[in-house]
């Protein structure tokens, strides 16, 4: 283990006076690799369900239909639950209709803990 150098510490101090808490030892800190902090990052900030979010956009089309995903969006994706912007009433009683066929599709392409269930709303 090395020692800090004067700089070092002068640099640890400063940044620990401009945020407000002692953190420790400078040298303490042990090196991680980007393939562990980067899971962290992404759920810390909710970035996993976005980029989820755009896969499940990304394959509307092919899971409900050219016709349907014209008329249709994914709205977005929380806690499992997949809400999808519906333009017609009609439309909205027609994929009620089809609501078990397009989740199992869903669940196929996705899994079963990343699209629990689906709701559809007008707008």
């Amino acid at each position: 283990m090395r020692w800090a150098n004067r700089r070092e510490r002068l640099r640890h101090q400063a940044i620990t006076d401009w945020r407000g808490v002692e953190d420790g030892p400078l040298m303490d800190s042990h090196a991680q690799s980007l393939e562990s902090i980067i899971p962290q990052i992404l759920k810390t900030w909710k970035l996993d369900e976005r980029l989820r979010e755009d896969d499940v956009a990304a394959a509307w089309e092919a899971i409900v239909g050219s016709f349907n995903a014209r008329h249709t969006a994914p709205d977005g994706l929380k806690r499992g639950v997949l809400t999808v912007r519906v333009l017609q009433p009609a439309l909205h009683h027609t994929l009620m209709m089809q609501k078990g066929s397009l989740l199992k599709r869903l669940q196929e392409r996705f899994g079963e803990k990343e699209i629990k269930d689906l709701r559809f709303k007008h707008g």
